[in-house]
């Protein structure tokens, strides 16, 4: 889901635990080693008879071996050797030796010049994502340079990380196979250190570059870019699968922890060819190999053999370093299974909130595309549905707006229709309304000065003036008759009222408009009864219209033909003067009782007025 906080930015802290890693992957092997091969370095270099084989009974043994182990380290380290001590008290040191040290020394310093550079080029970034959680103004400046380089931290981070490590690795790399380390033993742990270096250099540059891929994707990119590119950004050309990130995740949560074992395993094993080089006597084969030793009649076998056994120093180091390789091997569990579970995870949340959102009503609710893998092609798949859905409901909201202009919405609401889609012949609803009619009085005089246009863009003039007040005052345009406006009010009888007499004000303004044209004013009669209808739809199956049919509807017309009779504006019938609610707000007077065409029995017709006063 998107971060509504922007999150604070982290790049110091993944290059401190990523080289902490480092240095818990080398230098607990590289002490291990050094304890190993110290008996051998004190025999190739002539430190007293003392034999390479550990043992309990060679305490004197055991101490230049720690003697010998700790001064590896300090040179190991570049501090000062003490090159003048008698060869009874310590080592002799080869200018191999102190080349070396001065590799090692090179690779740490290698690793705090990564972290200087690192830090500089991951500030900007760090600086803009304070200034927003803090709510200042980022400068256009700013905010480009990480609109650019976003995308490309975990590159340039672990490129910065690895290339240290290359110039380090490849200066001991050609101090060690170039041919001019005389010493085996050296040069055997001078290699291994070299591979294990390596190893673990390309772990931590590994490591970097997910952990920084994971912020950048999931943290980062909704804070930086804008819509339109979160949306489209899975359309790359590089395409990732979700089947390599797991494989990735098994090889790093299983691999990983089976290499170093197997490498400690290794590590902690004594070659007996190499331990006994004088002729074995059977207690020390009864100590070798106990009860099978019945079966081996022949010393000289097991000197020329590549046997190998674990003394109890080996089983101690054994079992130092596989604790410290599971511990490295959870750390490395923990980022990557929580890595692999969110890049897939969230995704998916993403696209149901978002789904949820539009099940909502929210159209236009997208998915930020975070990968390219087949969780980015879900989000774009989502996107592009959720634009055509929102884009075709666009569409038939238009639609349906522009049906509405000649099948009023009042109308379906009327016939119990969710659509127009759900009209059907013959639809029909009786109700008890107020029906008003309104017409320009010698219209057809009028018109004959006009062309046909002028006829056209009049009358839309007019309707323009009068039709929002009919919408004002809860009624609706059943039809258009020319230059006749006939109107249904369905709640009370007051709206039609107030819609005529208010419409008698608009056209004062519609008048004043004419006059500036330089044309003639006009004139408008309305006439309102209420009572009894049928709304429904007639017409045949290739064309149907919405019609209201009944006395009332009639007896409305006619009382409209009456105000040019009468010269009045507005006429209601007697039985529309008994259902208003506020009798106070109009002035009405008797103005005769008449019979109309089409009815046999005679109705009394009132005119009536705004009270003096009212609003």
């Amino acid at each position: 889901m998107t971060n509504k906080r922007p999150p604070a930015y982290y790049s110091l802290r993944i290059y401190l635990v990523a080289l902490l890693l480092f240095l818990m992957l080398v230098f607990p092997i590289s002490l291990i080693m050094l304890f190993k091969y110290g008996p051998y370095w004190i025999e190739e270099r002539n430190l007293g008879d003392a034999t390479p084989a550990l043992s309990i009974n060679a305490p004197d043994q055991l101490a230049d071996t720690l003697a010998m182990a700790n001064n590896s380290i300090n040179w190991m380290s570049g501090d000062t050797l003490q090159k003048e001590a008698s060869q009874d008290d310590t080592i002799k040191i080869q200018p191999n030796d102190l080349l070396f040290g001065s590799a090692v020394s090179l690779l740490l310093r290698m690793m705090l010049v990564s972290l200087v550079i690192g830090y500089a080029f991951n500030y900007p970034f760090k600086r803009y994502f304070r200034r927003k959680r803090k709510g200042k103004e980022i400068s256009t400046k700013l905010l480009q340079f990480c609109q650019r380089w976003l995308l490309y931290v975990p590159v340039i981070n672990s490129f910065i990380m690895g290339i240290g490590f290359v110039i380090a690795l490849i200066f001991m790399g050609f101090l060690i196979f170039d041919g001019s380390i005389d010493s085996e033993v050296s040069k055997t742990f001078y290699s291994q250190f070299f591979f294990i270096s390596l190893f673990a250099s390309f772990l931590t540059v590994f490591f970097m570059y997910f952990w920084f891929r994971y912020r950048v994707r999931f943290r980062y990119l909704e804070h930086i870019y804008d819509s339109l590119s979160l949306f489209k950004t899975g359309k790359q050309k590089s395409k990732e699968h979700i089947i390599y990130r797991l494989w990735t995740n098994s090889a790093m949560t299983t691999l990983l922890p089976l290499v170093i074992v197997v490498f400690y395993l290794t590590l902690s094993t004594s070659s007996i060819q190499k331990t006994f080089k004088e002729e074995l006597t059977k207690e020390k084969i009864d100590v070798l190999f106990g009860k099978y030793t019945q079966i081996i009649d022949r010393t000289d076998v097991l000197v020329e053999s590549n046997l190998f056994y674990v003394n109890a120093i080996d089983s101690l180091l054994m079992f130092f370093g596989i604790y410290s390789g599971i511990i490295i091997s959870i750390i490395y569990l923990f980022f990557f299974v929580n890595w692999t579970n969110k890049s897939i995870v969230l995704p998916i949340e993403e696209v149901l909130e978002k789904m949820q959102l539009t099940d909502k009503g929210e159209l236009g609710q997208l998915a930020i595309v975070r990968t390219t893998d087949e969780m980015g092609a879900l989000a774009v798949g989502y996107n592009e549905m959720a634009s055509r859905i929102t884009s075709n409901i666009k569409m038939l909201k238009e639609t349906t707006e522009a049906n509405q202009r000649f099948v009023p919405q009042e109308f379906l609401q009327m016939l119990e229709k969710a659509s127009i889609t759900d009209i059907q012949l013959g639809d029909q609803v009786q109700k008890f309304m107020t029906v008003l009619f309104v017409d320009i009085k010698s219209f057809t005089t009028l018109s004959e000065q006009m062309t046909p246009k002028e006829n056209f863009d009049f009358l839309n003039n007019y309707l323009g003036f009068m039709e929002p007040v009919i919408r004002k005052h809860h009624g609706f345009i059943d039809k258009f008759i020319g230059d006749s406006i006939m109107a249904l009010f369905g709640e009370e009888a007051d709206d039609a009222v107030r819609s005529a007499l208010e419409m008698q004000e608009r056209l004062e303004d519609f008048n004043l408009m004419l006059a500036e044209q330089g044309k003639p004013p006009i004139e408008a009669g309305a006439g309102i009864h209420t009572g009894n209808l049928m709304l429904g739809v007639v017409g045949g199956e290739g064309r149907m219209e919405s019609t209201v049919i009944s006395d009332a509807v009639n007896l409305a017309n006619r009382l409209e033909g009456l105000t040019r009779l009468y010269n009045e504006q507005l006429i209601i019938s007697e039985t529309t003067l008994h259902c208003l609610k506020s009798e106070h707000e109009f002035t009405f007077r008797f103005l005769d009782e008449v019979l109309v065409k089409g009815r046999k029995e005679s109705v009394k017709i009132y005119s009536i007025s705004k009270k003096e006063g009212m609003g």
